[in-house]
């Protein structure tokens, strides 16, 4: 194939691949946007308040990726049947999505309010821990309806149609930041809870969001006619093959949002100022990944739709489309997180010291977002073709194998080089993000070659 027939495959496939991705990343923005809101309102109360819902949410999130990862597979299973044409069968899938959610979110959720040891044992100061666990208590009882909101989502967007969950994600937020006032400031009879008050509204928010998506979906006609508003039926198959799907994509993204996690609070023991500093960053830092995190749910439709219609042609067609467009978007967000730095970490907190810390940090930060871009889009394609064992191993080793090991050293100890705090933490992780992303392009590279 020439230049020009490349290019123009590239724009079509870039084309609809942003049709997309753009209201997934609107939807994604917007929730993302909801921690934005969390760090810049708890930080107002002060830093012991912004180190505590870090804290929370360095718990949480962590948790959140698990579980989005488990309920992941619902898209990847829904896109190959969408694409083979067998539209009957999507019921069952989005049932039995909904019976795991609601299982594991009441676990998770049980288990957020069981946190007090595991703080103890960081080290974290005892007026961080009181905020964290006062914000987990409130998180928790949402978890259940944030995870069947997950499986809707991925309902949704597997079909094609990416605005419900951007207008919805939107709504989440308005009513996320005016639930945080009413806690974090008290009102109503509420009495002010600080920045914990941060994880109360959240979880109420969670369930405004759910039951907004069901009433959407079920009152849709081109959902009702899929049949997943009949009398649920239970097929250990279905079940079986979305924790066969869904366990490794879970384990892969608990292991970058937990190594981030575990980041935050060994940081934790470093000090108020540290913690701060580094939540700030990594707000930011996540703000800017949704972009390549939306792209690469665009490319696990189009890649599973391809696969279903055994069309391993239109399939890496896709692939290495979304990876050249996430590339493409990386450089332009690394060079506005370069400029624009100080800028941003002045929105979020007016101490001097925090801002110092964080500018810093978010210097590192740019500099792993052409790996993620890679690595991101790698994945979602990989998942497109239902590949996410393999994966999940390589994950490993680049996360707790290279980089964990890697920041401890460089961040706590003196082995390598004079201990660098929390800069040593964020060198590991462009290690180990970089790695990664080598590991699963040769893995797409790979699969390619398999018959369908």
């Amino acid at each position: 194939m020439n230049t020009s027939g490349r290019s123009r495959i590239f724009f079509v496939e870039s084309s609809a691949l942003l049709r997309l991705a753009i209201p997934v990343w609107i939807g994604q923005l917007a929730f993302s946007a909801a921690g934005f809101v969390d760090t810049l309102m708890s930080g107002r109360v002060g830093a012991v308040d912004l180190a505590g819902v870090a804290m929370g949410a360095s718990t949480w999130v962590p948790v959140l990726f698990g579980l989005n990862g488990l309920l992941l597979a619902v898209s990847p299973m829904v896109a190959q049947l969408v694409g083979a044409g067998r539209k009957s069968e999507i019921g069952d899938v989005v049932h039995h999505g909904l019976l795991l959610a609601f299982t594991m979110g009441i676990i998770i959720g049980l288990l957020l309010q069981c946190m007090a040891p595991v703080l103890d044992f960081m080290g974290a100061p005892s007026e961080v821990i009181g905020v964290t666990l006062l914000y987990l208590k409130g998180l928790g009882p949402g978890v259940p309806a944030m995870a069947g909101y997950l499986v809707l989502k991925s309902f949704s967007e597997a079909m094609g149609d990416t605005r419900p969950q951007m207008l919805i994600s939107i709504v989440g937020l308005f009513c996320n930041v005016a639930l945080n006032f009413l806690f974090i400031y008290g009102g109503f009879g509420i009495p002010a809870m600080g920045g914990a008050g941060c994880g109360w509204a959240s979880g109420l928010t969670f369930w405004i969001m759910f039951v907004s998506m069901g009433i959407y979906l079920g009152r849709a006609r081109a959902y009702r006619s899929l049949g997943w508003l009949r009398r649920p039926r239970f097929r250990w198959a279905v079940l079986k093959e979305i924790l066969r799907l869904g366990g490794p994509i879970g384990l892969t993204l608990f292991m970058e949002a937990s190594i981030f996690g575990c980041i935050t609070l060994f940081i934790g023991g470093l000090g108020a100022i540290a913690v701060a500093g580094h939540q700030v960053a990594m707000n930011i830092s996540g703000l800017v990944y949704t972009i390549p995190l939306s792209l690469a749910t665009a490319v696990t439709v189009r890649v599973g739709q391809a696969v279903g219609r055994k069309s391993i042609g239109d399939a890496m067609a896709t692939a290495w489309s979304g990876m050249g467009l996430a590339l493409l978007i990386a450089g332009i967000t690394l060079t506005c997180t370069l400029i624009f730095r100080y800028w941003l970490v002045a929105l979020y907190t007016p101490d001097g010291a925090v801002q110092s810390m964080a500018a810093g940090l978010l210097v590192l930060g740019a500099l792993y977002q052409l790996s993620d871009a890679v690595m991101t889009a790698s994945l979602g394609a990989l998942r497109g073709f239902k590949d996410t064992a393999v994966p999940m191993r390589l994950t490993f080793v680049a996360y707790w194998g290279v980089a964990m090991p890697l920041g401890y050293m460089l961040g706590m100890t003196d082995v390598l080089l004079p201990r660098m705090g929390a800069a040593g933490f964020w060198i590991s992780l462009i290690t180990g993000l970089t790695l990664a992303a080598c590991f699963l392009l040769l893995r797409l590279l790979r699969v390619q070659k398999k018959p369908l």
